[in-house]
């Protein structure tokens, strides 16, 4: 009976722990002063990770949640395509210069772009103290016995867990002489998965920017 109740325990704390996803904060933004709202024709975000793949799913998950605001946009991994940007075929992004990219959005008809970048990652280590639940002893007990302290404790050791934290630069340009025009600093706690950062980042992300008054709807 012991050993069930203790395992019932611990996969409920493990269903807690393992469900929670990540969570994004934003530490900073800015805007160009002097900034008006205005009407973009095409706006693209485009990722600048190494991956392509993890690129395409972030860029999706936050123009999903531009649509939210009324914003529509497209996913700048549509655009430059693969021997654009991964020219030896590796897999992974080139480290090409702006100008070309830029260029490249340009001929595509783009006219603003939501640029999100990798600034940092770091990790830490943290220790989590065990824990003690109480559990009454199984079978039948009087009015004496729970008084005198008919209860079985039960102890979880402790363990170190290592989390990550990537830091992201989202800078929005006006691709018609390349200004920065709005730009957002984002840390994300420790993602289980890009699915998982997505659904944190993109959210976040997308209200920042559509609250921004950068973009008339």
């Amino acid at each position: 009976m012991k050993k069930i109740i203790y395992l019932t325990l611990l996969l409920t704390f493990s269903c807690y722990f393992y469900s929670c996803s990540s969570v994004t904060d934003i530490s900073g933004t800015w805007k160009m002063p002097g900034t008006i709202a205005q009407k973009y024709t095409k706006i693209a975000v485009l990722g600048l990770g190494k991956s392509r793949v993890n690129n395409s799913t972030i860029e999706n998950a936050v123009i999903t949640n531009l649509r939210k605001y009324g914003i529509s946009a497209v996913s700048g991994s549509n655009i430059l395509t693969s021997n654009f940007l991964d020219s030896d075929g590796d897999g992974k992004v080139d480290d090409g210069s702006k100008e070309q990219i830029a260029d490249k959005l340009k001929e595509a008809g783009v006219d603003g772009a939501l640029v999100l970048s990798l600034q940092d990652v770091k990790k830490s280590e943290q220790y989590v103290p065990g824990t003690s639940f109480y559990t009454p002893y199984s079978g039948f007990y009087g009015f004496n016995s729970y008084y005198w302290g008919a209860y079985n404790t039960l102890n979880t050791p402790g363990y170190y867990t290592q989390t990550t934290n990537y830091f992201i630069s989202s800078n929005f340009y006006n691709m018609k002489d390349l200004d920065l025009v709005w730009s957002a600093q984002s840390e994300t706690l420790d993602p289980q998965s890009v699915s998982d950062f997505a659904g944190s980042f993109a959210p976040v992300i997308a209200e920042k920017f559509a609250s921004a008054g950068v973009v008339s709807k």
